[in-house]
């Protein structure tokens, strides 16, 4: 876990849903960039453009479902006490849902700590590959790069380990029942499926004789592959090594 200066405050912004940001606050200040330039503020508006019939509503940042949970409520509380023009509240619902549609994205392009700025002024001073701050002092946040180093380990095991092969229980599974159906008739036909096992499911509710086959099949294919995974494995003997030196001797000669 990544130790930060003390001297970096928390920004002090509190969310709808009662938790602190997770920024750091500008340099000398409470609030962090972001926060700083969108903060809660209050709006009015007016009923049928009459100054007289003028109502206020505190807008949320809309920074999480919450904030946006709160504003739906309020404008229907103001629908409903015929405080709002009917044409406004749909316009501030559409708003909202497209603020509703793009918190994935601000949740995918959420920052670090060390990523944020503190010091806007000096933020032409970052050298490329590096953060505006560290708690390192080299420019990069501990956390940040035993991430990178897990998710470079990762990304090398997926293309040097190949995806072990289904169970018979995923091919099972994926199977529809009308597929199971003419599976069955085609493997019963061709006497691969035993008698017996198929009595057991129809009589003492036994597992299918079609999941049982193809778990055979499996345990086939996992011992042919350990065999070919052994033979390749297999250092050449010596009267190989020879007949292939004579070969390439022979077709050198020619």
């Amino acid at each position: 876990m990544a130790s930060y200066p003390v001297e970096i405050r928390r920004c002090r912004h509190v969310k709808t849903n009662g938790t602190q940001c997770g920024s750091p606050a500008l340099k000398g200040k409470e609030l962090c960039y972001y926060h700083e330039q969108n903060h809660p503020e209050p709006v009015e508006f007016y009923l049928d453009d009459e100054p007289g019939c003028a109502s206020q509503m505190v807008l949320p940042v809309f920074e999480d479902a919450h904030s946006i949970q709160t504003v739906i409520r309020r404008v229907v509380q103001l629908l409903l006490a015929q405080k709002i023009a009917r044409k406004d509240a749909g316009l501030l619902l559409y708003a909202l849902q497209i603020a509703s549609g793009n918190l994935k994205t601000m949740q995918t392009e959420k920052a670090k700590p060390t990523q944020v700025v503190v010091e806007p002024e000096k933020a032409a001073e970052t050298p490329l590959g590096m953060t505006p701050w560290s708690a390192s002092g080299q420019g990069h946040d501990p956390e940040e790069d035993e991430e990178d180093d897990c998710e470079e380990d990762g990304e090398g095991e997926a293309h040097d380990v190949p995806a072990p092969p289904p169970t018979a229980e995923e091919y099972y599974d994926a199977l529809t029942l009308e597929e199971r159906i003419m599976i069955r008739e085609k493997w019963d036909k061709e006497g691969l499926l035993d008698p017996l096992e198929l009595e057991e499911h129809l009589l003492h509710d036994a597992p299918d004789p079609l999941l049982l086959t193809i778990a055979r099949f499996c345990r086939e294919r996992d011992v042919r592959n350990r065999r070919e995974c052994a033979w390749d494995e297999r250092p050449p003997a010596g009267g190989a090594i020879q007949a292939s030196q004579a070969r390439s001797a022979r077709m050198g000669s020619r």
